[in-house]
């Protein structure tokens, strides 16, 4: 159980920050400057899941033949194994230079196994052909290593190139909320949250139901009344809300120095004990109480 001398709730926003976007803003905060608050908690948080699956700025790759590189853009916004092929497929058959000689599937659970990778073909077998990836999300979509390259497999009368892993179509499990009112040691993190059982387009909610101290962070500057909060994914690259804002209630608290309160009760104890020892000692010799 915490030991709180003073506190004071706050209710946060985004829409009414004072800089910024709905996921990387800065905010006034007034502190009652009276009280010595040391530590912060969130005590909730709603966060839009109104990012995409495929961001703009994440949406390229590159196709290489024999050096010549031509870039893939995949339209932005949220994808399923269906939608995201059908878009991929229509790119290449309708992409100019070498792009049209790409194909991709994935297994047909009616006949085949499911294996969660796609499989993409290439009709020519005169040269060698790579997908180039950046370091984003894009290449965790379609089954690749961030920041990748990877080299077709020339067989009897095409190439061929499958997923090195599992796509995921889930563009983040773990969000990732960042604060300069807080200090964690070695970071920024606020708190932490599990977005995988949300759907798209819903809402990620956080409530403190247990102590308080279990998300409790030590306040960097209780002065201050500007603060930042962003939010990002685990590689630390920021999440873009689209315009939609996001709640978050802190607490504020001073934390009662349990030093002193230990110290305090001593003294009183001991002061007690010595009065309880003198009483006793009066009784005992029949001298009459005085003050």
């Amino acid at each position: 159980m915490s030991l709180i001398r003073s506190q004071q709730i706050i209710h946060i926003n985004s829409k009414f920050r004072t800089g910024g976007t709905d996921d990387n803003f800065t905010y006034s905060i007034e502190l009652n400057k009276a009280n010595r608050y040391n530590h912060v908690s969130v005590l909730s948080i709603s966060i839009p899941k109104s990012y995409y699956l495929i961001p703009d700025g994440e949406n390229t790759f590159i196709v290489e033949e024999d050096g010549v590189q031509q870039t893939v853009t995949i339209p932005p916004g949220n994808y399923n194994i269906t939608s995201f092929l059908y878009v991929l497929n229509n790119i290449f058959q309708h992409g100019t230079g070498h792009l049209n000689h790409y194909t991709a599937t994935f297994p047909d659970t009616r006949t085949e196994a499911q294996t969660g990778k796609i499989t993409f073909n290439h009709t020519n077998t005169q040269h060698t052909s790579n997908f180039i990836f950046g370091d984003n999300h894009l290449p965790e979509v379609m089954g690749f290593e961030r920041g990748s390259t990877n080299t077709f497999t020339i067989l009897q009368n095409h190439s061929e190139l499958t997923s090195v892993n599992i796509c995921n179509f889930q563009r983040e499990s773990t969000l990732f909320l960042h604060s300069n009112v807080a200090d964690n040691q070695n970071d920024d993190i606020l708190l932490e949250m599990f977005a995988s059982g949300n759907p798209d387009l819903s809402n990620i909610n956080f409530e403190n139901q247990g102590n308080l101290e279990e998300h409790s962070k030590l306040i960097t500057a209780s002065q201050n009344n500007n603060y930042t909060f962003y939010l990002t994914d685990e590689y630390g690259q920021g999440i873009n809300l689209n315009g939609i804002n996001m709640l978050i209630t802190l607490c504020f608290y001073e934390k009662e120095n349990i030093s002193r309160l230990i110290r305090g009760y001593i003294k009183y104890k001991t002061l007690l004990d010595e009065e309880t020892e003198r009483m006793n000692r009066m009784l005992k010799s029949n001298t009459p109480v005085g003050p």
